[in-house]
């Protein structure tokens, strides 16, 4: 699921976040109850009317009906969100891509100037350089380093104007996740129905006997 969606960022409570982040600590949920529940399972086929044990799957199953519906939450709000701006994908795209370049054409010449500054310290140090040629290298980080940040401004800019728009390919993982999601969900429902049938069946041939 990282993968797929990854890159999407979403507004909770009036904060923005990636998607994956905000995931993070309800899959992690379901992850440990899943992990209980193959656990209850096991226990379960050696002893298939173990009540305690049938009550406990019960409630994993509850709470992994909870934490999913959780998880599907986050994933529609993130399509609500992503939804009004992905149409402008393309023409986000066609003015953020000149500027990216240009940020990293920017990025690697700062780099660079950083390097040949390592080099010149020791060079004036040496004698091999004069004062005036080192602070034309220190005068030239500096103003590389004042044109990347106007760069940056002007991406994130950029990237407001058309509401942070996702790519093709991100918006159709993100259906595919929800799509995924609900038919969890679903076999959950199913699982939790058929548990409760079972635990009442029990119980009634238990007060028969």
């Amino acid at each position: 699921m990282a993968d797929r969606i990854k890159g999407i960022t979403i507004e909770i409570g009036g904060d923005t976040t990636g998607l994956n982040k905000a995931l993070s600590g309800v899959n992690k949920e379901i992850s440990s109850t899943q992990s209980a529940l193959k656990d209850v399972e096991r226990l379960l086929k050696l002893d298939p009317s173990n009540t305690e044990l049938l009550r406990q799957k019960q409630k994993l199953l509850a709470d992994a009906v909870g934490e999913t519906k959780g998880k599907l939450d986050t994933l529609k709000e993130a399509n609500k969100q992503v939804a009004e701006s992905a149409s402008n994908y393309e023409a986000w795209n066609e003015k953020y891509e000149p500027i990216k370049k240009q940020i990293e054409e920017t990025k690697k010449k700062l780099t660079d100037l950083k390097e040949q500054s390592k080099d010149a310290d020791k060079q004036l140090a040496s004698g091999e350089i004069s004062q005036e040629k080192y602070d034309a290298i220190q005068e030239e980080i500096k103003q590389t380093s004042s044109d990347l940040r106007v760069l940056q401004r002007s991406a994130k800019e950029v990237s407001d104007e058309f509401g942070n728009p996702v790519s093709p390919e991100q918006y159709d993982a993100l259906q595919r996740e929800i799509v995924d999601t609900e038919q969890k969900l679903k076999s959950l429902e199913d699982q939790a129905g058929k548990a409760n049938v079972t635990l009442q069946q029990i119980a009634i041939a238990g007060e028969k006997f």
